[in-house]
């Protein structure tokens, strides 16, 4: 059965308005997942802590920041990178992707933190708490069902 590591996330070089992001881990693979297609999934989210000084309109709810896309085809991207295991055992993966500085800036502008003097307020940008979700699995099966017709209203 496949299972995954931990993932790590580094926050590296910002150029222009982008970061470099890079997720890595490892995949564990045994006898059983030979031969067989997983599809990796990797997307980064805000959270929002309790101690937070949220600015008003945000949400307690972590935010989607980005999900990492691949290329499929030539030019289609798709978001999940295919892994067909040839042998069991330990495959390292690292993916970096540049992400909008301000996606990043998942508590945006700026909170009091001292006083400079009776009437200067002390100004630092909210902290911003960034994690990765990244998911291994097989292909998702869908299947529609008949549309079925209410009358007038459902």
């Amino acid at each position: 059965m496949a299972t995954l590591s931990t993932p790590t996330v580094t926050l590296g070089s910002t150029s222009g308005d982008k970061r470099d992001v890079t997720v890595a881990g490892t995949m564990n693979f045994d006898a059983s997942d030979v031969d067989r297609t997983y599809r990796l999934e990797i997307k980064l989210y805000g959270e929002d802590l309790s101690g937070d000084n949220l600015p008003s309109g945000d949400s307690t709810a972590d935010d989607l920041i980005s999900t990492f896309m691949w290329v499929s085809g030539g030019i289609l991207l798709r978001s999940y990178k295919a892994v067909t295991v040839l042998a069991a055992g330990a495959v390292n993966y690292s993916e970096k992707r540049a992400i909008d500085t301000a996606k990043l800036d998942e508590d945006a502008g700026k909170e009091i933190v001292g006083w400079a003097d009776i009437n200067t307020p002390i100004y630092m940008p909210r902290s911003d708490e960034v994690y990765a979700q990244v998911t291994l699995g097989t292909a998702p099966v869908t299947k529609r069902s008949a549309t079925v017709q209410a009358g007038i209203g459902v």
